[in-house]
């Protein structure tokens, strides 16, 4: 073997070595990719070219630090860390700056950080700033209309600052995720965002009361994904996007429009403050997505009726309802029955989930003989549905009434859960029953009132439901554990 072809050799494996260092280097935390830069060199010339910076109160371990402190090292630390990928030549794909627990930065710190990162070959931009920081700090859009850095960039996050694009924005080519979490932007400088945005497949906005009036243009060819929540002022939405899949709307009731439906399938609406959630989704989901296959509905202090009307769903097959109780106040006098409306609505459903919290209706009672007071059939069938959960059972009369409606009118039911506890039986990090044969931790606690709510559904199912459920069936109610729920908590 000759020396040359030797030298060779060691110097391709030496490559090869590097090249691994730097690939397991590039997967650590930044925390951890410092730690170990500090006791290697081989790990230290990575780390000159460590692309990924995460910079928040773990990685900066700013929970170590007097809250009056932290102003001081936070801009000492960033700076050294940025200045020094700077003055090395190392181009930043990833930048996460979480300082929202360090307020007072002065603009021009924070200017000078981001200039110094986003540029060419910057991929995902995640900033997130003290709330009070919302109306005092205005993100620097320069540093986006430069070419290069905006056809780099593929995420871009921004909490509590004022956004402002303009027409000079660069083309956001390769751009395919946005959030915007109480930023404070306007109608005009988010369709200038949204005009540079053509790959855009998932929107996020939160929070952002700026906005009254939000379109989405059908220039949006790749948009799956959009959610809208907690936007105080917004009275409008209106979307075009073609290849809308999923849309998720939290907030005040308002105008919905779709322009082009075929693709939307998923459907997500919730109302924290306001009631009429359900009648209102009842009423417009058949034109703003008739081909929706999911619906999830959250709504709090419901006290309207669901009507029943001829329109359809021809394609749902899940639906999911969440009612909540009021916060303040008293438990509204809800109609559970009232809920055929959406199942005679659904020919095609399969999954039916309710979600009832305590107090989230008046529980007036069964009394006497169910036959007595049974309240007239229905002549709904529902030929599809195989699975039926409610979580919250309890002994409120019109939710019986729906459940055995739901019972004597499925042929094709597999499965029925009824869930008195309210979800009590989970504990944290595990998922379903907590089983006293083997148990490990303890169910979540319920109060005496809850307890005794249970304890009354339990034997409200028994002597109403479960006598009517088909051998066929897979049926359940879950109790409160015997081992953790056993009195006053």
């Amino acid at each position: 073997m000759s020396f040359s072809y030797w030298l060779q050799s060691d110097c391709l494996s030496t490559l090869v070595l590097q090249d691994i260092l730097h690939r397991i280097h590039s997967l650590m935390p930044v925390q951890d990719a410092a730690c170990v830069a500090c006791v290697s060199r081989g790990f230290l010339r990575s780390w000159r070219c460590y692309s990924k910076l995460v910079l928040n109160d773990q990685t900066l371990r700013l929970t170590e630090k007097k809250f009056e402190e932290r102003k001081i090292y936070v801009i000492n630390k960033v700076d050294k860390i940025l200045e020094n990928h700077y003055d090395n030549g190392v181009k930043v794909k990833t930048l996460e700056l979480d300082i929202a627990s360090c307020s007072n930065i002065k603009r021009s710190y924070l200017d000078k950080w981001l200039r110094i990162t986003v540029k060419s070959g910057i991929e995902e931009l995640n900033l997130e700033m003290p709330l009070d920081m919302k109306k005092n700090y205005r993100f620097p859009c320069s540093i986006l209309s430069d070419e290069a850095a905006a056809s780099s960039i593929q995420s871009l996050r921004l909490l509590a600052c004022d956004f402002h694009p303009t027409s000079t924005l660069g083309l956001l080519r390769r751009l395919t995720f946005l959030n915007l979490a109480l930023v404070n932007i306007t109608e005009e400088g988010l369709g200038h965002l949204l005009s540079k945005s053509s790959a855009l497949e998932r929107l996020e906005i939160v929070g952002c009361d700026g906005i009254v009036f939000l379109k989405i243009p059908c220039t949006l060819q790749h948009l799956k994904f959009l959610s809208v929540t907690k936007c105080k002022m917004l009275q409008v939405v209106e979307i075009g996007a073609p290849k809308l899949c999923s849309f998720h709307f939290g907030g005040t009731l308002l105008e919905i429009s779709v322009k082009n439906p075929l693709e939307l399938t998923h459907v997500n609406l919730s109302s924290f403050c306001l009631s009429g959630i359900l009648s209102y989704a009842r009423t417009r989901i058949p034109s703003i997505a008739r081909y929706v296959e999911s619906l999830t509905l959250l709504g709090r202090s419901e006290n309207a009726s669901t009507p029943m009307l001829p329109s359809k769903l021809p394609h749902l097959k899940n639906l999911e309802i969440r009612l909540l109780a009021p916060v303040v106040g008293f438990s509204p006098s809800y109609d559970a029955f009232s809920l055929v409306s959406f199942l005679d609505a659904s020919p095609a459903l399969e999954s039916f989930i309710l979600h009832v919290e305590q107090d989230a209706m008046t529980h007036d009672p069964v009394v006497g003989e169910y036959d007595e007071c049974l309240r007239q059939k229905l002549g709904c069938w529902h030929n599809c549905l195989k699975q039926v959960a409610i979580t919250g059972f309890c002994s409120a009369k019109s939710l019986v009434e729906l459940t055995v409606h739901i019972i004597e009118s499925t042929h094709s039911l597999e499965r029925l859960t009824l869930d008195t506890t309210y979800g009590y039986d989970k504990r944290v990090g595990t998922i379903g029953k907590c089983p006293t044969s083997r148990k490990i931790g303890q169910c979540w606690p319920m109060s005496k009132r809850t307890l005794e709510e249970a304890h009354r559904a339990v034997k409200t199912a028994g002597r109403y439901i479960m006598g009517r459920v088909p051998l066929t069936v897979q049926s359940e109610v879950l109790e409160p554990c015997s081992r953790c729920h056993t009195g006053n908590q």
